[in-house]
């Protein structure tokens, strides 16, 4: 060995394979990738994910049944409601000109009916007399058929008032009723998630005026793939990853699996019988079940309709 030789010199005429400073972190580089290797084959396989999903909720959008002007709006976007609670109050005065109109029209017809009634009386007394008086030969056929069609005169006519009677009543029920539809509440608890609306618009029928969703009984609706959707059941326990909260998870479960693609609903359906056919792998949405009480529970996250989330679940 030659003593001049430098400590460098040494290390370099060491193999390569037999240098602890290159081995070793070879060795940890392999355990770390077969480690992270093995990990991803764990997570991934025999799993079904999509990022095609967002949370989804009951919602209602409250309309007026009749043409009016909004005169009061008693929620806010953002106000908590409970079902029965007033939402909105239209303007009544002309409803309230025509109640008045249908009620004095009612009292008219009772009192015609009133008339009617003392007429048919007299003309009921005037008939029995005048049979008797013909049956006794006093008067002449022609003065007891007089009597006889006078009779059948105030029947018909007594008849016709109670109709009147009847026709104003439920005139004056349908006024009602419209005047009950000026005011508008909630169909259900929840809270007002839209405005479209403002006081002193004039809305039409079936117009929109607000919008609420149920906040408190929230899914995921997911969109997978047809060649994944043989490997779903109901039941199912998905994992659910919130983008709003950094990827946090939710537990849930399959609750329903579609019954068509979503494309079926979309603006232009896929049509596979035209000549320029493209096959696109279609979606099909399901409904997952979230385990979640944020609502309820303070400090917790808050779900609201239309975040995007993705799911995850095994398949066997």
């Amino acid at each position: 060995m030659d003593i001049n030789k430098s400590k460098d010199d040494i290390i370099n005429s060491v193999p390569l394979f037999s240098r602890k400073r290159v081995i070793i972190p070879a060795i940890i580089a392999v355990f770390i990738l077969t480690l992270a290797a093995l990990i991803w084959y764990l997570d991934f396989s025999g799993t079904v994910s999509t990022d095609d999903a967002y949370v989804d909720g009951n919602r209602v959008t409250v309309s007026s049944k009749y043409l009016g002007r909004i005169v009061q709006l008693t929620v806010d976007e953002g106000s908590i409601v409970k079902k029965g609670d007033v939402l909105v109050r239209l303007d009544v005065s002309d409803l309230t000109a025509q109640e008045r109109q249908a009620k004095a029209s009612l009292e008219f017809a009772v009192q015609s009916a009133e008339l009617a009634k003392v007429n048919l009386e007299k003309a009921e007394e005037d008939f029995t007399r005048a049979q008797t008086q013909f049956n006794n030969a006093i008067i002449s056929k022609e003065q007891f058929d007089h009597a006889t069609k006078a009779f059948e005169a105030a029947k018909a006519q007594s008849a016709i008032a109670a109709a009147q009677i009847d026709t104003a009543r439920a005139q004056l029920g349908v006024i009602d009723t419209q005047l009950a539809n000026m005011v508008i509440t909630a169909p259900m608890d929840g809270v007002v998630s839209k405005r479209w609306a403002l006081p002193g618009d004039v809305v039409q029928m079936a117009q929109p005026i607000l919008s609420i969703y149920d906040l408190e009984h929230l899914w995921v609706t997911a969109d997978l793939e047809e060649t994944k959707f043989s490997e779903l059941k109901l039941g199912q326990k998905v994992h659910i990853y919130v983008d709003s909260y950094g990827g946090k998870k939710f537990d849930g479960k399959i609750i329903q699996l579609g019954s068509n693609t979503a494309g079926q609903f979309s603006l232009i359906p896929p049509n596979n019988a035209s000549g320029n056919f493209t096959k696109v792998t279609q979606r099909i949405p399901i409904k997952i079940s979230v385990e979640y009480e944020g609502s309820t529970k303070k400090g917790e996250p808050v779900l609201v309709p239309g975040m995007s989330v993705e799911v995850k679940l095994k398949v066997d």
